[in-house]
């Protein structure tokens, strides 16, 4: 047998074997077939709490008008005036922000935390009006937040007696809400709609 026949062969042999070992070691890079590594988990969107006041005030405010000396005209003037306040405890979210390169260095991903929205208020005004515009407009508001899916305290009508000068009235409730903070979110939008919408009857 040709000498350099034999070895030739060997040495395929042996690089075949050497290969099969390589093949099966492990250096920490997976094999072929293996499942993905998994990044980090998704942040949880915490639940938010939303509190918030709806209130609405009538005044009317009595007042002599014409010249000095003669007999005193008076006037009244009404005013309707209604606020809804909300805020929120909660809803920081942490989130990956790229930050910007530093003298050379290229950007990374910073850890922040973000607070969408924290708090809300609106509200408008009507010449006129009368204390059954703000308990109409109380009871409508308070009915938009618990089908919203929140909790509301009673409505509260307060009407002192009228003086000389003038009166006053007013109507109110309580609201506390809880939920993911995507869902706050729009339920401040809806309440913001629907306290947007009120108007008081026409005058007959």
């Amino acid at each position: 047998m040709d000498i350099r026949i034999w070895g030739r062969k060997r040495m395929l042999l042996w690089a075949g074997i050497s290969l099969a070992l390589i093949g099966g070691l492990d250096f920490g890079q997976g094999t072929a077939g293996s499942p993905p590594t998994e990044g980090p988990p998704a942040p949880v969107e915490p639940n938010v709490v939303l509190s918030g006041n709806y209130s609405c005030n009538y005044t009317v405010t009595s007042y002599y008008v014409g010249p000095i000396g003669d007999p005193p005209t008076i006037e009244t003037y009404a005013e309707t005036v209604d606020n809804l306040t909300l805020s929120t405890t909660g809803g920081n979210v942490p989130v990956s922000q790229l930050s910007p390169p530093f003298r050379g260095i290229a950007p990374g991903n910073q850890p922040v935390t973000t607070t969408p929205v924290s708090g809300f208020g609106t509200g408008h005004s009507f010449n006129d009006g009368s204390i059954e515009d703000c308990v109409r407009f109380a009871q409508a508001m308070s009915s938009a937040a618990r089908g919203l899916g929140c909790t509301t305290s009673d409505v509260r009508r307060r009407q002192p007696p009228q003086t000389l000068y003038g009166g006053s009235g007013s109507a109110s409730f309580s609201l506390v809400c809880e939920g993911p903070q995507a869902d706050i979110i729009h339920d401040m939008g809806e309440l913001s709609r629907t306290v947007l919408a009120l108007k008081p009857q026409p005058v007959p």
